[in-house]
């Protein structure tokens, strides 16, 4: 196991807001919107502010158990050697997974005290998917494959 890049300095929830509401069916989980803000600190190019907002919406064409609003803020740090190219995609990355982390604990805790069964949000990704690389059909001519 090796330390991360991106170090965790301090973390908190701005805004913690869970309704219940008359039971959905079984089964039918909620839908989410998800906001993500990431600001640099001014006076150290290293530091960021990530602030990830998640909206529990009714599902579409059903009735929703629980709705609301989370808001997690996460203070970070990259460490010294990460490649300057790369730290924008660790910090939206791994700041966003870990403030997500985060807010499905929140969100279990709230809604397993209330009324109806817990929700558990499901796993997600912030890793922006790479572009492909481009096709002989784009008139760009395939690389040589030299075998060795």
């Amino acid at each position: 196991m090796t330390q991360s890049p991106l170090q965790l300095e301090r973390h908190f929830f701005s805004k913690v807001q869970i309704d219940a509401g008359p039971a959905n069916k079984p089964g039918v989980a909620n839908a989410l919107n998800c906001e993500l803000e990431i600001g640099q600190a001014v006076d150290d190019q290293k530091r960021f502010q990530v602030v990830l907002r998640l909206k529990l919406l009714p599902p579409p064409d059903n009735t929703a158990s629980y709705t609301g609003e989370v808001h997690a803020v996460g203070l970070f740090k990259v460490v010294d050697g990460w490649p300057d190219n790369r730290i924008g995609e660790l910090v939206e990355s791994n700041g966003a997974a870990f403030l997500y982390g985060s807010i499905r604990e929140m969100v279990l805790n709230v809604t397993s005290r209330g009324p109806w069964p817990a929700v558990t949000l499901g796993t997600v990704t912030f890793v922006k998917p790479k572009p492909k690389p481009a096709s002989p059909a784009s008139g760009l001519m395939p690389q040589e494959v030299v075998k060795g």
